[in-house]
């Protein structure tokens, strides 16, 4: 018995729209996979390169705090607005200029409740790459010391650590993932791992 990938898209059960993928080899595709990693791994200078690239994005997170505060602050100098703005109601300023201000103010905490949610995307973001960082390194450390005897769940936890993401397209394999994978050595070899 020897297993295959396959799209499920290729059964008009499934999908409307035939996928012309073919079936691919998983012995073969995963030994190829694997040797893409394991020849990241076993070069420092790759593996560094690419946790510096985390690393810059988890610096990130503190510019996204201080801007977070600074939001903050912004929403408490508005709340401060419309209490003086009520204040002039009541002291029966023209309900007119009441009106155009108080929309003023609604339209400004608008914006700053878009940005907020875009600041804290991105601060989740950097957050999960602060952590990923430790898994990667941590990782490496172990690879590097047993790479010949990896089991089968040993690689995919490895392949979850790096955020390995595996695609295929027709005859084209692409491997992305925390560190940059390169895709000169795995487009000569795909046409190997296909039916």
């Amino acid at each position: 018995y020897v297993p295959y990938y396959e799209c499920p898209g290729g059964d008009r059960m499934v999908s409307l729209t035939k996928c012309r993928n073919r079936r691919w080899n998983a012995n073969r595709l995963e030994e190829l996979v694997w040797q893409q990693i394991e020849t990241l791994l076993i070069q420092p200078e790759m593996v560094l390169a690419g946790l510096k690239t985390r690393m810059d994005e988890a610096n990130e997170a503190s510019y996204v705090e201080r801007e977070l505060l600074e939001i903050n602050r912004r929403f408490k100098s508005l709340d401060k607005e419309q209490q003086q703005l009520l204040q002039w109601a009541l002291k029966g300023f023209p309900e007119e200029t009441v009106i155009a201000e108080n929309k003023r103010i609604n339209g400004q905490r608008d914006l700053l409740k878009q940005r907020k949610s875009e600041l804290e995307a991105r601060l989740e973001q950097a957050r999960e790459t602060e952590v990923n960082m430790e898994s990667i390194e941590r990782f490496c450390e172990v690879v590097r010391q047993n790479l010949g005897e990896f089991t089968f769940e040993d690689k995919r936890l490895a392949l979850e650590a790096l955020s390995i993401k595996v695609w295929v397209d027709d005859n084209n394999l692409e491997i992305e993932g925390a560190i940059p994978i390169s895709r000169d050595d795995i487009q000569s070899i795909t046409s190997r791992c296909s039916e």
